[in-house]
């Protein structure tokens, strides 16, 4: 695998992940309206996946889903039926409440990522996790996506945009990578930019394109797809089904 095995992440660095969000709210919202991690490209690669391929009603399961406005753009025009969005922070959830712009029923529920896949019950068609589960090692990454695989069944799918460095890439090198884009931030101040790289230093734990396969079908998976690639080649986007 491309992450170092080793324990999961305990509680308090999860809740520590969590905080970034909830205080660092500006440094959230200028890496997402800068599109520095390419959210506009995965998003748009989403939208366009549920446009061709779930044409049908479908429901859809986010999670970690933040205040869930890239994928409300995502979901739009397509034939989402049922919007579930789980969130640790509240404030997030509040702002997804709010925003949404979804004609379907939504329901936005307050919980832990692990928490919530291993504890749910209600089958779902499309689950959605983006930039959440390189916060585990690969054993745990493992376990939630058998979680995944469990809730979507036999003909449901589960998507991810997540860290992912080419086949050989080691944590060393996707962190240099990591570092490398400074010179493009433009809009961030030193301190904030210190701020992000340190959790990214501390919490972050990539797989390689292949590990990423390896886990899919170890956790049930038969069909595995990369649907887009970010230009630093630091994350994609899989589609994994049964």
């Amino acid at each position: 695998m491309g992450s170092p095995d080793g324990v999961d992440l305990s509680s308090s660095a999860r809740e520590q992940a969590a905080a970034l969000f909830q205080t660092q709210w500006q440094i959230y919202r200028k890496v997402v309206d800068n599109n520095y991690l390419f959210h506009n490209d995965a998003y748009a690669a989403l939208h366009q996946f549920l446009i061709d391929e779930q044409r049908a009603p479908f429901s859809f399961l986010d999670i970690a889903c933040g205040d869930a406005s890239p994928t409300f753009g995502a979901l739009a025009d397509t034939a989402v039926a049922r919007y579930v969005g789980v969130d640790l922070s509240e404030y997030a959830l509040e702002l997804a409440a709010r925003g949404t712009s979804l004609s379907c029923p939504c329901v936005f529920r307050h919980g832990d990522l692990a928490d919530a896949l291993t504890g749910w019950s209600e089958p779902m068609d499309v689950i959605w996790i983006g930039l959440s589960l390189h916060h585990f090692r690969a054993p745990q990454k493992l376990d939630l996506m058998r979680e995944c695989r469990r809730i979507v069944g036999g003909s449901g799918k589960l998507a991810i945009y997540e860290n992912a460095g080419p086949d050989g890439d080691t944590r060393d090198d996707w962190l240099a990578r990591w570092d490398g884009q400074r010179p493009n931030w433009h809009t961030f101040t030193p301190a904030e930019w210190t701020t992000l790289r340190s959790h990214v230093h501390e919490y972050d734990f990539p797989e390689t394109v292949s590990s990423w396969h390896e886990l899919g079908r170890a956790a049930g998976f038969v069909t595995i797809r990369q649907l887009f690639a970010s230009p630093t080649d630091l994350f994609r986007l899989f589609v994994f089904q049964a």
